[in-house]
């Protein structure tokens, strides 16, 4: 399973390997088409819903409601608050993630039950 934005910084008890910070993610400036990228991780698969309030670790007065929340396309796993993190500071997705995104047309695909349930068990590992 292939992950995105799960920073060191934002408090995750569990990394995928190896571990990354979001300072080596900061672009230089705003992707053109953020809104529709941005949208498509919104509209990700819920797999793991969490109610909490997360800071901003770039602005820290700043807060980010159920951001540890984890989605999925059905390839990818994210956090919520990943597509907050692109548009506010310009983080950078994996270059196969935007890749993607873009040949999708910014549509997430349909996947199915068995393979959401799946994917539950491998983010419920990257949750807690």
């Amino acid at each position: 399973m292939r992950t995105a934005g799960m920073f060191v910084e934002l408090g995750q008890t569990r990394h995928p390997e190896p571990p990354e910070s979001i300072a080596d993610h900061i672009g230089a400036a705003q992707l053109e088409d953020v809104g529709l990228v941005t949208q498509y991780l919104d509209n990700g698969y819920l797999l793991i819903d969490m109610m909490d309030v997360e800071r901003d670790v770039l602005d820290p007065e700043q807060e980010i409601l159920s951001g540890s929340s984890i989605l999925t396309d059905g390839e990818w796993l994210w956090r919520q608050d990943l597509s907050y993190y692109v548009r506010r500071h310009h983080v950078t997705l994996p270059p196969d993630l935007l890749a993607t995104i873009r040949e999708r047309h910014y549509t997430i695909p349909a996947v199915d039950e068995e393979r959401l349930i799946a994917l539950t068990g491998y983010a419920d590992h990257l949750a807690f």
